[in-house]
Order: C-alpha cells, then structure tokens, then sequence
C-alpha cells in the first residue's frame, strides 16, 4: 500500500502541515498510522482529505464538517447530516448564482475596455456603457 509523508500531502493539497495536524486534532482525519516518527497518509486519507478541502472551499464550517463525518464515524442522527447537506448544496447555489452575476459583469467590462482600445487606435467614437448594461457575453 503506498503511503504519503505529511509533507508530501501538504504539497498536494496545497495545505500546511499545521493544517493537517489541526484537521488530525479536531478527529476530521484519523487513524493515520507512523513509520518510524512520520505519519504515513493512505489513499483512504488522501480521499478523506479532498472530502474535507471540497466542503470548505464551498464554505462549510469545520464545525459542520466535524457533524457530517460523525455519522461515518460513531454513527449519528442522518436527519442532521441530510439537513447539513442540504443547506450547503442551498448555499452552493446562492453562490454559483452570484458568480455567473458577477461573471458576466466583469464580462461586460471586459468588452467595453477592450472596445474603448480598439476606438482609440482606429480613431473611431468611444463606446458608450449604456449600450452595455444588458448585454450578455459568452
């Protein structure tokens, strides 16, 4: 079974080891075993792991994080943990809404700019940002 040295997770995961030691201490990532004095992280971590970093790049708390994995761990009350779930995925949306908002805006700017450099070389009226307000870009 390959194994992974701290070090060589936090570069993967592009978390310090600190981190890694913390998420150990809070029981989000356990049972790692020791060659010598270093812990050895198994795949089954590694996929622990990019469980952990999915959830908080999305905003989920540590705390929530610790009530989603209690279940697989001690076993627990589902209705919370589909609560949790479903609250996030709610929240993800929200997100993902107001990215493709904020997306298409900078898409406009992008536009008009690229517009107004084009104006100024070839000498031609600039743009006006009316025109642009409402427009969608791919």
């Amino acid at each position: 079974m390959k194994t992974y040295l701290i070090s060589q997770v936090s570069e993967m995961y592009h978390l310090p080891t600190t981190t890694l030691r913390y998420y150990e201490d809070l029981g989000l990532l356990y049972d790692i075993p020791r060659k010598g004095n270093r812990r050895a992280y198994t795949q089954q971590h590694l996929d622990r792991l990019g469980s952990i970093c999915c959830f908080k790049n999305t905003g989920m708390t540590l705390s929530e994080l610790q009530t989603l994995f209690s279940y697989s761990e001690h076993g627990g009350d589902l209705d919370k943990i589909v609560n949790l779930l479903d609250q996030h995925c709610q929240e993800v949306d929200e997100q993902l809404t107001l990215l493709k908002q904020n997306q298409q805006h900078i898409k406009r700017k992008l536009h008009f700019y690229q517009d107004i450099r084009t104006a100024e070389q070839t000498k031609t009226p600039l743009p006006d940002w009316d025109n642009y307000r409402s427009k969608t870009f791919h």
